[in-house]
């Protein structure tokens, strides 16, 4: 059951103001202005986006939930979009886990367990407790904001090398988004919702073909009651192959249930 977790962490979705930033600070308050900042702002972050059709790669993984350190190897298959593929193994060797989502569908299967998972996204959001779709892993992934940015709803505050965007949703999901004020790139994102927090951390960004892509994330996610953390390195990208996305639940592995 950790493997699950480990791969439902890279899906999760929510925010805290940041309280590690160096430097002073300065609030927007006239709300004109704070409005076309922030879209000035989002206009050139936007133009970071790597634009691909496909994209496949290794990443090392190395999870930590405070009892369990744990190092995978996986491999991932990016249909822009579409299908996001993913298969994980121990020492390189032993596949441990293999999952395959697109916009409508999460399958899952894990062999320590003998377990899998079939289903939507409605039922895996209600197990984590946050909201979550296709979009939002691919967004983490690729070194974009979770959550659309809705520059009315949201605060910015102008920092020494940083620009950090506040937003607050409807659904009592709150956004916190620091942006390099050089390069316009993501450094980080928090979210939260009561007590569920992720907090990632893009320490780096490698150039390939011409476009940035991270290269290392650090996530870190939890509640009052459990905390776990995934360091993810990217490794040998490439881009606009074709690609196939094999995927098949073995004979005999029972489904997961949640409580």
């Amino acid at each position: 059951m950790k493997t699950f977790k480990l791969y439902l962490i890279l899906v999760l979705s929510s925010v805290l103001v940041l309280s590690s930033c160096k430097g002073t600070s300065k609030a927007l308050k006239n709300k004109d202005l704070k409005t076309e900042s922030i879209k000035a702002i989002l206009s050139n972050y936007q133009k970071t986006s790597p634009d691909f059709k496909s994209m496949r790669g290794r990443l090392k993984c190395n999870y930590n939930d405070g009892e369990t350190q744990q190092n995978v190897n996986i491999s991932y298959r990016f249909q822009k979009d579409e299908v996001l593929w993913m298969s994980a193994k121990l020492a390189g060797i032993f596949e441990v886990a293999k999952m395959k989502i697109t916009p409508g569908n999460i399958q899952f299967y894990e062999r320590i367990d003998q377990s899998y998972f079939d289903g939507d996204f409605q039922l895996v959001s209600s197990f984590l407790g946050l909201e979550l779709d296709y979009n939002q892993i691919q967004n983490l992934l690729l070194g974009q904001a979770v959550k659309d940015i809705l520059p009315k709803n949201s605060d910015l505050l102008s920092l020494e090398d940083h620009f950090q965007i506040l937003t607050t949703f409807q659904n009592g999901l709150s956004q916190s988004l620091l942006i390099d004020a050089k390069t316009f790139k993501l450094k980080q994102q928090i979210l939260k919702r009561k007590d569920q927090i992720i907090s990632i951390d893009y320490s780096k960004y490698q150039i390939i073909d011409n476009m940035s892509f991270p290269e290392d994330i650090l996530i870190q996610a939890g509640d009052s009651q459990e905390k776990v953390s995934l360091n993810l390195n990217y490794r040998n990208i490439n881009l606009n192959d074709d690609l196939r996305f094999p995927f098949r639940i073995p004979n005999n592995f029972k489904p997961i249930k949640f409580d």
